[in-house]
């Protein structure tokens, strides 16, 4: 809230833009709020070693989204698969549900309710060339952006990449078209097969265990490495590399 503050940030109606930070460019001897734009933005992965402040990033982003969206807007599906720490929005309206790593069922249950929705929301957009902007531009019924946070896909492939991983190909090769988004967080770089990474345009990387990921994440991340700092880390701003600081919701 400080940071929306400082950098009076507006929410507009239908741009979902969640604030997760504020980035230096010390360059240009500028500061500037950092936001993920779930609209229009795609996929995102969020890579970090466990000790990174991954959790704290996606509790950032979710406690934006509810604060500044309503119902209407946004649909959130949160898959815990870390500490389960992210089951404190479980109440909030804009959330679905939240999901743990053993509720096999449920998982289940949720991957064809994606496929559904994807599938009624491409025939419902036919009339609309398709487009989903078009439609919340020009429609009178609102159809919200569902976001889907996976939080800690490494231990979902762990358990369940075989049975799901062309489903999971399939849901974010389509979804971003008609207002179905994934946010996912990632420990190890090559947990996120090839394929994959290239339905995730939007890249953040906090603190990695291995000094070689950053190249792989960003192209022209060159020797900006992010400080030792929980929350610290790279992102892509406008085709150029910045260091970040991760916001937090509250005092721990």
């Amino acid at each position: 809230s400080e940071l929306r503050r400082k950098y009076n940030v507006e929410t507009e109606n239908r741009k979902i833009e969640p604030v997760i930070g504020e980035f230096d460019d010390p360059y240009n001897q500028r500061q500037g709020v950092k936001t993920i734009d779930i609209n229009n933005g795609g996929n995102t992965v969020v890579y970090g070693n466990a000790e990174s402040g991954k959790e704290t990033l996606l509790s950032t982003m979710i406690y934006d989204l509810i604060s500044t969206h309503t119902t209407d807007e946004i649909n959130l599906y949160i898959l815990d698969f870390g500490t389960e720490a992210l089951k404190i929005y479980r109440d909030a309206p804009q959330v679905g549900d939240v999901v743990f790593v053993t509720e096999t069922e449920k998982i289940t249950r949720f991957f064809a309710m994606l496929q559904r929705i994807i599938k009624e929301r491409k025939e419902k957009l036919t009339d609309y060339n398709g487009d989903y902007n078009l439609y919340l531009k020009t429609a009178k019924e609102p159809m919200p952006v569902v976001t889907v946070i996976l939080n800690n896909y490494d231990s979902f492939a762990e358990i369940y990449q075989d049975k799901y991983e062309d489903i999971i190909l399939a849901l974010t090769r389509d979804g971003a078209k008609c207002g179905v988004v994934f946010v996912f967080s990632v420990t190890l770089y090559n947990s996120l097969r090839y394929r994959l990474t290239q339905n995730f345009k939007q890249k953040v990387a906090l603190q990695m265990n291995d000094e070689n990921d950053y190249y792989n994440v960003f192209e022209k991340v060159k020797k900006k490495r992010p400080s030792h700092l929980f929350g610290r880390g790279l992102i892509d701003e406008d085709g150029e590399v910045y260091e970040f600081q991760t916001a937090k919701i509250c005092e721990a």
